[in-house]
């Protein structure tokens, strides 16, 4: 329900849904351009789902492809100065919504015990965006 209530205000400001902020996110907190399995891999979608994401994505010219170097066969995805843009708005959106919807209703105990236990899972499975 949080999930669909975030997603839903999201995108009437943005016309982004959670998948591509999350795909934006993990493209600009990685340090290498990624591949599109690792994309798929992070946002635990298939990669046809995947393939959708970056494909809008790409539309409104927030992510672009390249081949691979290192493998003709792959591409890899990157994003834009506009995608960083997009980045800037979705993320006071998103925080507000979460804020209002979720965190409002934990005291400050809740909360800190909330996010000390998000950043422990976080931690331990290196390479998620945190």
């Amino acid at each position: 329900m949080l999930k669909a209530a975030v997603e839903e205000r999201l995108h009437a400001a943005t016309g982004l849904l959670l998948a591509d902020n999350e795909a934006l996110l993990n493209l600009a907190h990685a340090e290498e351009r990624l591949r599109m399995s690792a994309i798929a891999e992070r946002l635990v979608l298939s990669r046809g789902g995947t393939t959708k994401v970056i494909d809008r994505l790409e539309e409104l010219g927030y992510v672009e492809r390249s081949p691979d170097p290192t493998d003709r066969r792959a591409m890899t995805v990157s994003i834009t100065d506009a995608g960083r843009a997009a980045l800037e708005r979705t993320g006071p959106i998103v925080d507000a919504a979460l804020g209002e919807l979720w965190a409002r209703h934990l005291t400050d105990a809740q909360a800190a015990a909330v996010l000390e236990a998000v950043d422990t899972i976080l931690h331990s499975n290196k390479g998620w965006v945190h």
